[in-house]
């Protein structure tokens, strides 16, 4: 995964972090993209399926060995208050996703949790992470056209929100 960076980041970014940033019980916030070729995944194969990368879109890899032509694949890695404020969050993010899927949008949400226990080390119940996800293609290759996309899903984010909002004050 390339983390995007905060300076230089684009706007359309920046709105999509800030998006999921707003939304009451949500913590932390990563974006991230993924563009694997053939070739890439035949040298991660070994790696991957030994288990040591289990935060690779596991999906898309078995679907097509990579990404498709002109696909590029958006990630939002994310956080909740483990508390109900946060299964809230978690509860509509999966409501939203479910929507934008109904719609034709190639979104989906994963939670990515590590093993219970590394060595010694009880881990289970501090590494669960989700991460949304948005598989876009384009009918060419231009970051403007991948970039209008996430401005897309930003406002469609905040939109639902601001309509939705009395449903966070229960």
């Amino acid at each position: 995964m390339s983390n995007v960076q905060a300076e230089g980041m684009p706007q359309e970014i920046i709105s999509l972090e800030k998006a999921f940033k707003d939304i009451p019980g949500i913590n932390k916030v990563e974006i991230g993209k993924h563009q694997y070729s053939k070739e890439d995944v035949k040298q991660l194969d070994e790696i991957y399926f030994g288990g040591q990368y289990a935060d690779l879109p596991i999906a898309m890899l078995r679907r097509t060995a990579g990404n498709l032509d002109k696909e590029i694949l958006i990630n939002v890695a994310f956080t909740i208050e483990p508390n109900k404020q946060g299964l809230n969050a978690l509860e509509f993010l999966s409501w939203w996703v479910r929507d934008l899927s109904r719609s034709g949008d190639n979104v989906q949400i994963r939670s990515i949790g590590l093993p219970p226990m590394a060595g010694d080390a009880i881990q289970l119940g501090s590494t669960l992470t989700f991460w949304f996800e948005a598989y876009i293609v384009t009918e060419k290759e231009d970051i403007k056209l991948v970039l209008a996309k996430i401005s897309e899903l930003a406002e469609s984010l905040d939109e639902s929100v601001d309509l939705y909002e009395p449903a966070f004050k229960k």
